[in-house]
């Protein structure tokens, strides 16, 4: 029950701070439309009043944001028809965040030398170091321009055509994996050490058991609690974060709708995927909380 108070506690407190900030910031879409020339009287007449923050709330807990400031378009409508290009782009990143990292660790723990050290310690400073963007455009001159293997931007629906739409989520894919997979190898390397050196993983190798086994079902089992806390906070962050790489490869989710709301000031439609992306945070963070207190518990009985 604390958890669930908390939660809501600051679910209300990110709250008071998106209807304040499209409420009280300098500025509007009028001003944006008719330019600086116009009288104060015509944006007044052009403006949308203000309503009180408990009616916002009660709005936004009905998931009525209102209608966007540029396309009279519903804003739930809008941010509906874009978030399954978007969920998608997440979960495909993320998977390929922990192939990856599961790769490059195990080969860096499983053949001590020092070339996987290397190769483990590049990787991961490249990882945390380069921006997605700049990998992406990199993925763009590779497999598009230069070996026509990868459609250069554009999104199939998943549902009309899945090889299609696979194939337009692949860069987009590795470029938000790789950048988000550093946190992952340095997080499952520190991880993975400290198992294998504990009693149980020498008496399963002293059984003959093979080391692939030794990893995944002994060592990896034990540090399952810190990868899905990891991989929850990861999969809010490559969702809210992705906007560069969706505005580049033409995906129409809702990281490229976040950068046409901020140019064009859209207030409603910003208010409602900062709403998003909290709710979306704060509920996988509690809910990974219960789980792992409540499997600590059984393991405790």
């Amino acid at each position: 029950m604390a958890k669930l108070a908390s939660m809501l506690l600051t679910l209300i407190g990110v709250s008071f701070v998106v209807y304040a900030a499209i409420t009280y910031l300098p500025g509007s879409r009028a001003q944006m439309l008719m330019g600086e020339a116009v009288g104060e009287s015509a944006y007044q007449r052009m403006a949308i009043p203000h309503v009180g923050y408990l009616e916002w709330l009660w709005r936004a807990v009905h998931l009525d944001f209102g209608v966007s400031s540029f396309g009279s378009q519903d804003v739930s409508s809008l941010i509906a028809g874009r978030i399954g290009a978007s969920l998608l782009l997440s979960l495909l990143s993320l998977a390929l965040a922990l192939v990856i990292s599961y790769a490059v660790v195990r080969l860096a723990l499983q053949y001590r030398n020092p070339f996987t050290s290397a190769l483990y310690e590049t990787l991961s400073l490249t990882s945390l170091s380069l921006p997605s963007f700049i990998l992406s455009l990199a993925l763009v001159l590779v497999f598009s321009v230069a070996l026509g293997l990868l459609p250069s931007g554009g999104y199939v629906r998943f549902c009309d055509n899945p090889v299609g739409c696979l194939a337009s989520l692949a860069m987009p894919a590795i470029s938000l994996g790789f950048a988000h997979s550093g946190l992952f190898m340095r997080m499952m390397h520190s991880s993975f050490e400290r198992e294998l050196s504990r009693p149980y993983v020498m008496l399963a190798r002293a059984k003959g058991l093979a080391e692939g086994r030794v990893f995944a079902l002994h060592a990896g089992v034990n540090i399952l609690d810190e990868m899905t806390t990891l991989c929850a906070q990861s999969l809010v962050t490559i969702f809210s974060s992705s906007a560069a790489v969706e505005y580049i490869y033409s995906i129409p989710g809702l990281g490229a709708l976040t950068v046409t709301a901020i140019a064009r000031r859209d207030m409603p439609t910003l208010a409602a995927l900062v709403m998003l992306a909290s709710f979306s945070s704060i509920v996988l963070s509690t809910a990974c909380d219960i789980t792992m207190d409540a499997r600590h518990r059984r393991v405790g009985t």
